[in-house]
């Protein structure tokens, strides 16, 4: 597992966190049906920290938790990370096995779960299980078991990267880490036009992203930390989203290429979205169309950034004034190096490192809040004298589907694990409102029948949600070129025609 660098100084991100806490009535979380004030969140974090102390669980130790968008989960989280404990946070759009499994990987001391989840089916017996209950008191539902903590667990999180080339990998954010991100990502936040409100106090922020996401538990550390009220949104809705907007007056908000086509698609009235002066987007490439038409109905620059887990955030973006200045000569660069804040260079394919500004390669940073090490990723790029990054690709043939990372040999990994798929292969196609889906091409053993509802259960047991197939064709043979390799192309075209088989 990554480890990034210890408390070196005394972080003042917990600091910040509990002085909000002290604030007393405004809202600190709310989502559709219920909200709590900064006394009563502070409260439930007081109780949560009491009962984890009485259930052996001391200040240092791992302790798993979901990553769903409730406020449960959330106050969870900062429970765990305001008693120096260390949250791994679990993915919940994976099947309730595989998610524990990965989270018992890292031997936790406990695993959190809120009543009524639908992950308690798959922990009912685990010994590391306690049950978050409504009134906010844990109970422990089998006898305790003593586990040996796995490795060095400082305080902070381990948050799973996205698994493009492979498994997800845990990744181990310090306190230190995290309080440095924090105060970078309020400055990009800042170049974006983010400000307190007259009345000298934070607007709210939209918690879209799932808090197993780096984003969104970004999202939600950054709020309190700003003492800033966070809505929550389970799922989102344009119509709920620009609601919140209005409501709030925001004068900038993200907003995922993914869910800024659904904000186009429901024809929201420009009126209600006059107090934005920006939208940024990041997680996946944005396409040009859409950026204009969003700008051109609602008169909001799109400002693009870059970042990854293994980044903790954004290291690159566009602010206000880089946009007005720069763009019309830059629109596909993602935005510029914040030099304080990273060092990029690249590599040939080869693996040579190329000098040169403008030159394309395989990107690789130097992430300050990370290390002094250099991390390597699978994005072609090129940054230009003035700092500015501009993507050019991947080395590998990744899909992504609303902002969710997918290896397409991943996929069909699975799908080969069927007893009645001999072979089988999957390509991205693109869509218009999430940018780009898996689609996938089966050859059956002799004889086997097989329907795609079938294959797509056996996947969606096996991996998240997000990289079960949208379409399925089922072949004699999958299309191979002249030297026996699997022809792409000619697999993607399958796909020209409607309907699956």
């Amino acid at each position: 597992m990554q480890i990034s660098p210890g408390d070196r100084v005394d972080s003042d991100l917990l600091e910040r966190i509990r002085r909000a806490l002290l604030s007393g009535e405004g809202v600190a979380l709310s989502s559709d049906d219920s909200e709590l004030s900064w006394r009563e969140l502070a409260g439930r974090i007081a109780r949560l920290e009491a009962d984890l102390d009485a259930n052996g669980i001391a200040p240092g130790a791992t302790v798993a938790v979901l990553g769903r968008n409730t406020i449960s989960c959330a106050i969870c989280i900062f429970a765990i990370v305001l008693s120096r404990r260390c949250a791994i946070i679990i993915n919940p759009f994976t099947s309730p096995e595989a998610a524990l499994e990965s989270a018992r990987q890292l031997s936790p001391q406990a695993i959190l779960i809120p009543v009524g989840d639908d992950m308690l089916r798959a922990a009912n017996s685990d010994p590391a299980l306690l049950v978050l209950q409504e009134d906010g008191a844990l109970v422990r539902l089998s006898p305790a078991a003593q586990r040996e903590p796995s490795g060095d667990r400082r305080a902070g999180l381990i948050v799973y990267t996205s698994g493009t080339t492979g498994d997800p990998k845990p990744l181990h954010l310090s306190l230190s880490t995290l309080s440095r991100a924090m105060h970078e990502i309020e400055r990009t936040n800042a170049g974006f036009g983010d400000c307190r409100c007259d009345d000298g106090l934070w607007p709210a922020l939209i918690q879209y992203s799932p808090l197993a996401h780096i984003g969104g538990v970004l999202t939600l550390l950054r709020a309190a930390a700003q003492g800033r009220s966070t809505v929550m949104l389970g799922k989102f809705d344009a119509e709920r989203w620009a609601e919140i907007v209005q409501q709030y007056q925001l004068k900038t908000t993200g907003l995922p290429p993914s869910m800024l086509r659904m904000v186009l698609e429901a024809e929201i009235a420009p009126e209600r979205l006059s107090s934005l002066i920006s939208v940024w987007s990041g997680t996946a490439p944005l396409r040009a169309e859409d950026r204009q038409a969003f700008s051109g109905r609602y008169g909001i620059p799109v400002l693009g950034n870059y970042g990854a887990t293994e980044f903790c955030g954004a290291i690159a973006a566009w602010s206000l004034e880089d946009f007005r200045m720069h763009f019309d000569t830059r629109p596909s660069a993602v935005g510029r190096l914040d030099p304080t804040v990273a060092q990029a260079r690249v590599r040939s394919l080869a693996g040579e490192i190329v000098e040169g500004e403008g030159q394309v390669g395989v990107l690789e940073f130097k992430v300050g809040r990370i290390g002094d090490h250099w991390i390597p990723t699978s994005d072609l790029g090129s940054v230009d004298g003035d700092g500015f990054l501009t993507l050019h690709g991947r080395k590998d043939d990744v899909i992504i589907r609303g902002g969710f990372k997918l290896s397409p040999a991943k996929i069909s990994d699975v799908l080969r694990q069927h007893p009645a798929v001999r072979d089988a292969a999957v390509v991205g196609v693109a869509d218009k409102r999430l940018g780009q889906l898996p689609v996938a091409v089966v050859e059956l053993e002799l004889g086997a029948k097989l329907d795609s509802a079938e294959i797509r259960e056996f996947v969606r047991a096996r991996l998240p949600a997000y990289f079960v197939p949208a379409r399925i064709k089922q072949v004699q043979s999958l299309p191979r070129n002249s030297a026996m390799k699997l022809d792409r192309r000619a697999i993607a075209s399958l796909f020209h025609e409607h309907g699956d088989h």
